[in-house]
């Protein structure tokens, strides 16, 4: 019982310290803020066209949905008898949004001036949060707490469905700022997550038609 709430609480600290995680990552960064993302959707090749505050949604929501994947992914890891194909996927999720995030940590010190002062009512990220923590597909804290519970092989089946609901609710939410008018660079990042998603999406239905 000791050790389940320990890991409750610290999942508990995570969601709602999430925006606070993005703030010092961006601290760290603080004397590059003229700097522009290196990967290939790189801002500093459309560097006269405005960045607006949509385009800021989408930097500080991916930002959120890939730091609550390595949460989960990380989770799962610390579990024991976990199937080794999902393990696989969960050590793959963590690399490759470290490497992501790395990126989007750019953009966020980049373009800090088209951040709105508040958390917008309306538009692609209206009704998130102050930490974007209502963003669509993120799990309830009872979801949250089930799968920190759960082990092999209900834990995998509960990994695979918090990923498949956050998935889809991340090409969602993309799919509303890709309606507007959204920066060269942000369509080109877009492009890229969504195929991944994609991919994605393959792999967890495949995992769950696995799991009893």
């Amino acid at each position: 019982m000791r050790r389940r709430a320990v890991v409750v609480v610290a999942l508990t600290l995570a969601l709602a310290t999430a925006a606070v995680g993005v703030a010092l990552a961006v601290a760290a960064t603080s004397g590059t803020t003229d700097a522009a993302p290196s990967a290939s959707a790189s801002p500093s090749a459309s560097s006269s066209i405005p960045v607006t505050a949509d385009d800021y949604c989408y930097v500080e929501a991916m930002i959120y949905y890939r730091v609550k994947e390595q949460e989960l992914a990380q989770t799962l890891l610390r579990k024991e008898g976990i199937d080794a194909g999902a393990s696989g996927f969960a050590t793959g999720i963590a690399a490759r949004n470290e490497d992501e995030l790395d990126e989007l940590r750019e953009w966020y010190v980049s373009w800090v001036d088209a951040r709105p002062a508040e958390p917008p009512a309306d538009g692609p990220c209206g009704g998130h949060g102050a930490d974007h923590a209502q963003m669509p597909g993120m799990p309830a804290w009872s979801t949250l707490q089930g799968f920190v519970d759960a082990q092999h092989p209900d834990a995998e089946r509960r990994f695979a469905e918090i990923l498949r609901d956050q998935n889809a609710g991340m090409v969602a939410l993309i799919a509303l700022i890709l309606d507007g008018d959204p920066h060269p660079a942000v369509v080109e990042s877009a492009d890229e997550v969504l195929k991944q998603a994609a991919a994605d999406e393959r792999m967890l239905e495949q995992f769950l038609a696995a799991v009893p």
